[in-house]
């Protein structure tokens, strides 16, 4: 538990950053050293994982032809580390039953899940809304999958309904509640969530857009992680 809440830290600084690096004009720090610092990342949460090397490299892949003035395909690594980060760190609150610590990740993971399917669906507007508050997650999502669903994909309600479950889960988590039924809840919304993921990436390769790393290596590293639920 203590060696992950160290890389816990890393991870949340260098997930940070490299959002910032791909997508902020006005940022200014050291691109090279930043990308070591995330293969490095990747590298110590394959281990932490034990997930074979999936992780590690498929980063280290991604990360290498990356610099200041090429960030094409940035974006992938950018995904690749932060849906691990975010739900192993929710996995390892529940383990602690930091509850609250879960719900903050959940909604980070499902926040980027369905960005990305924005992204490749052709309607960042609908994030865009969202993010500057115009409308609420569920009307978010709800536009979302209906616009899917307008492009004939089946099976977008029932991702719908686990996004939405996942995101949740700290409106319906009962402080009161016996602990037995707190932790079933959490391992239940961790689930949740990493099948909404990988499901994310099944929308997206239906799209003809999937992200720049194996499905199959992914779903091992996300098959990983919940096994410590």
């Amino acid at each position: 538990m203590a060696s992950f809440r160290a890389l816990e830290k890393r991870l949340e600084r260098d997930e940070q950053q490299l959002h910032d690096f791909l997508w902020s004009p006005g940022w200014k720090g050291d691109a090279a050293n930043l990308l070591a610092d995330v293969v490095r990342d990747a590298k110590a949460l394959d281990a932490f994982l034990r997930a074979g090397g999936k992780l590690r490299r498929h980063a280290e892949s991604l990360a290498k032809p990356l610099s200041a003035t090429n960030k094409e395909g940035g974006e992938s690594l950018f995904e690749l580390l932060s849906h691990a980060y975010f739900l192993t760190a929710a996995a390892e609150a529940a383990r602690r039953r930091d509850y609250a610590r879960v719900g903050e990740c959940l909604e980070q993971e499902m926040g980027s899940v369905t960005i990305g399917v924005c992204a490749n669906a052709g309607c960042f507007e609908v994030v865009t809304e969202w993010e500057s508050r115009k409308t609420n997650f569920e009307t978010y999502r709800g536009t979302l999958a209906d616009f899917l669903e307008g492009k004939g994909l089946a099976g977008v309600g029932h991702w719908k309904r686990l996004v939405s479950a996942a995101y949740g889960f700290r409106a319906t988590f009962d402080g009161d509640a016996p602990k037995a039924e707190q932790d079933l809840l959490a391992r239940a919304a961790i689930a949740n969530a990493a099948w909404a993921t990988l499901a994310g990436i099944s929308i997206r390769k239906r799209l003809g857009s999937p992200p720049g790393f194996p499905y199959e290596a992914f779903a091992h590293v996300v098959q990983r992680i919940t096994d410590r639920l």
